[in-house]
């Protein structure tokens, strides 16, 4: 029997993001000042945020250069609000990743802020546009809430035994640590086999005024979340 409720750490966003000082926005983008400069804004050190051109690195860390840098994780922000207990309480987690490829890379060093150094490198692919995490807090979701009443008729013809359907959407819009996998091109049986299996949500990027479209997932076996074993870890990039 699949679990119910899970307990997540749900992320929240800054309201601006940003991009790189020296590139050229369509004017479009910018009409509505919500996303801007990256000299305009103060970014503390070490602070907690997804995507964009600016990374704060261990000082001997050498920057993957097929990957872009996707998120990092102030865990001192983070862990406070780990219910499980599986995330280290201080340091801080790297990610990077190549979403075309599904591949990436995933860090961890226990040091201070103080320690970090600030790396830049301004580029207008995939995670060219930053945002600080605001918040982060403890929450739960529910597995029943992936599943949906038919619209219509033809789909009543393929609801399971209890009249519903498959969401392959929801939870799109939720952004977080732990939880259920999230994937809109993924069937319900391989989401269902993750739940099921001891892989856990290392971290989920969605909708929630941090993409506009898709969701960036990474997948780590618990039992090497233990052993702070970052090497195995999946990553996805579900958008329909």
């Amino acid at each position: 029997m699949e679990k119910e409720i899970f307990e997540i750490i749900e992320l929240l966003p800054a309201t601006k993001h940003y991009y790189g000082d020296s590139l050229k926005m369509p004017e479009i983008l910018l009409k509505d000042g919500l996303l801007v400069k990256a000299g305009t804004l103060d970014i503390p050190l070490g602070h907690s945020r997804y995507g964009g051109p600016i990374a704060d690195l261990p000082k001997d860390f050498e920057y993957p250069k097929d990957l872009r840098f996707a998120a990092q994780l102030d865990l001192k922000q983070i862990a406070p609000h780990d219910t499980s207990g599986l995330l280290p309480k201080t340091g801080h987690l790297f990610f990077f990743a190549d979403i075309i490829e599904d591949k990436g890379l995933v860090a961890y060093a226990d040091i201070e802020n103080s320690e970090l150094v600030r790396v830049v490198k301004d580029h207008d692919d995939n995670f060219f546009e930053g945002v600080l995490i605001k918040e982060a807090f403890a929450a739960t979701e529910k597995l029943s809430d992936r599943y949906r009443d038919p619209e219509d008729e033809y789909e009543e013809e393929d609801a399971n035994e209890d009249g519903l359907l498959w969401d392959f959407f929801e939870g799109s819009e939720t952004s977080k640590i732990f939880g259920i996998f999230t994937h809109c091109q993924t069937q319900e049986q391989q989401i269902l086999e993750v739940v099921n299996s001891n892989k856990v949500v290392l971290l989920q990027i969605g909708e929630n005024g941090f993409n506009d479209e898709g969701v960036f997932s990474v997948l780590i076996n618990k039992d090497d979340l233990k052993a702070l074993n970052f090497s195995n870890c999946e990553f996805h990039w579900g958008q329909s």
